[in-house]
């Protein structure tokens, strides 16, 4: 059989009477081509799916499929840093195919591409990249959930100060906080499962545009792909729209997760004193040696600050794929993203693990905290027949009266009350010293706020009950997308391997 092993020329050559520019070269495809070789493991994947099938339905020899198969995986064995490409020779399907053909010649590597084109292969390529890093964020939110159910249980009945408008509100308990947390993470972990869904369709096959007349199986390489259904519509196979939820969904992890920091930042600060980081996520000053800087925290906040960009960079970058702009296929910056929104999970995670909480500290500021006055305005609505508004006016006014006379929820007395009963022109309303301060107890405040999804220990129970579930069925779900993958793995592998040996075969008895 004739190998063919003359100098190749690019595959531009046969319509463009000049090769591509330097700058063209240096500036754009250079670039390009080395974010992909940063693929090329999935590129393999891809590509050895494709010569089974191409093999199965008779398009290719074995022996050729299991040469060309037997090329990739040693090209995959030595990784991108051995990979020479050579300039001008356009992108990776291309430069791979101009690497079979030094080694096995231009008659059995042309016969990778029968059957495709490099719109839906690199589609291809770029949804089983794109899945694997979904995978490895939404692993990365399994990690930080289990982190807060961690800290949540063991702050169950730690009290802190909730705030609104940067002013004090109401009383919580700190696990109740962190809880919070969690549920919106499991928010975000959802809407990457149904992101995942979409994103788990195998485009290889659509062949450009309108498919092909060749006899191609779609379903062959779909199920040795681990994809449980193919991009149906040929003209959809090229589409990545699905980039922008994407890169919405890690923003706004990374926005979550900076919610959560500034708030921890801000009361680690001395003149809050609510928590402290443990030392391993700290740093000192080069100058003052009091010091102890929250960094990692810091770390957080400055990744998620540059995350705000990735869904306006998004929208950008697909506002001319209805051109069919070729470039506007894809987010360069993605794989970044995701694993940058990995790394400030997991960060993030360990941080609220070292986490120590200053409960004396958070005691003594409720015990001076104005935090429980929605809860005397109920007692005079329910108790004392006062309407809502004339109960929360009252109310504001005897705190007005006490803040002016340095006076603490402990302090107030009935005469007080009285004097802004008074003040406000509300009259008739007998309410005992016992009664009083027991309304503005911020410990029974704790003990009866039992509404669903309240801060009440039963409440709470129940939520971290719930979120436990929760975490256990988000975990099962990723276990099982990665078992359906590892099964087509081995699948794959195992057919790859008999095509192997049977180009190894042959060539043993042409030999002969």
């Amino acid at each position: 059989m004739s190998t063919n092993k003359s100098k190749s020329k690019p595959f531009t050559a046969g319509r463009l009477a000049k090769p591509t520019s330097q700058l063209l070269q240096d500036y754009v495809d250079g670039p390009a081509l080395k974010g992909e070789l940063r693929l090329l493991p999935h590129v393999v994947q891809v590509d050895r799916a494709h010569l089974i099938m191409l093999a199965a339905q008779g398009l290719v020899t074995d022996e050729q499929a299991g040469s060309i198969i037997e090329a990739l995986e040693d090209l995959d064995k030595d990784g991108e840093e051995q990979f020479s490409a050579k300039p001008g020779y356009g992108t990776i399907n291309l430069q791979i195919e101009e690497y079979l053909s030094q080694r096995l010649g231009h008659n059995i590597a042309g016969r990778l591409p029968i059957g495709r084109s490099r719109i839906d292969h690199g589609a291809t390529v770029r949804r089983v990249s794109d899945r694997a890093n979904l995978l490895n964020v939404q692993n990365a939110l399994l990690s930080m959930q289990e982190a807060l159910l961690r800290a949540s249980e063991q702050h169950a009945n730690t009290p802190i100060i909730s705030f609104t408008h940067m002013q004090q509100a109401q009383p919580a308990t700190f696990g109740h906080y962190l809880l919070a947390f969690h549920t919106r993470l499991v928010d975000c972990f959802q809407q990457l499962s149904q992101l995942y869904d979409r994103v788990n369709r195998c485009p290889l096959g659509a062949v450009g545009l309108s498919g092909t007349e060749l006899p191609i199986d779609r379903a062959i390489t779909t199920s040795l792909l681990g994809f449980p259904a193919i991009q149906d519509n040929s003209l959809t196979g090229r589409d990545a729209y699905y980039q922008i939820e994407f890169a919405f969904s890690l923003g706004m992890i990374m926005t979550i997760l900076n919610d959560l920091c500034t708030d921890l930042h801000i009361h680690s600060a001395t003149e809050f004193g609510y928590v402290d980081l443990d030392d391993s996520h700290c740093s000192t000053s080069s100058i003052f040696p009091q010091k102890k800087n929250p960094v990692a925290l810091e770390a957080v906040k400055l990744a998620a600050a540059e995350s705000h960009g990735w869904v306006a960079a998004a929208l950008a970058i697909f506002r001319n794929e209805g051109t069919a702009d070729q470039y506007y296929r894809s987010l360069p910056f993605l794989p970044t993203a995701c694993n940058s929104t990995a790394n400030m999970l997991r960060l993030t995670a360990e941080i609220v693990d070292g986490l120590i909480v200053k409960r004396e500290r958070c005691e003594q500021q409720l015990a001076k905290a104005w935090v429980t006055t929605s809860r005397l305005g109920n007692a005079l609505l329910l108790r004392h027949e006062l309407d809502f508004r004339t109960a929360h006016s009252l109310v504001g006014r005897m705190v007005k009266i006490c803040l002016a006379r340095g006076m603490t929820p402990r302090e107030v007395t009935v005469e007080v009350f009285q004097e802004a009963a008074g003040e406000m022109g509300v009259s008739g309303v007998k309410i005992s010293q016992e009664e009083l301060i027991t309304a503005l107890d911020y410990r029974r405040f704790l003990q009866e706020c039992n509404s669903a999804g309240g801060v009440g220990a039963q409440e709470f129970l129940r939520l971290l009950e719930r979120a436990k579930e929760q975490n256990d069925e988000n975990m099962s779900w990723a276990d099982e997308k990665e078992r359906l993958l590892a099964t087509a793995r081995f699948g794959m592998d195992k057919e790859a391997r008999r095509l192997r040996e049977n180009a190894i075969k042959t060539d043993m008895q042409s030999r002969l």
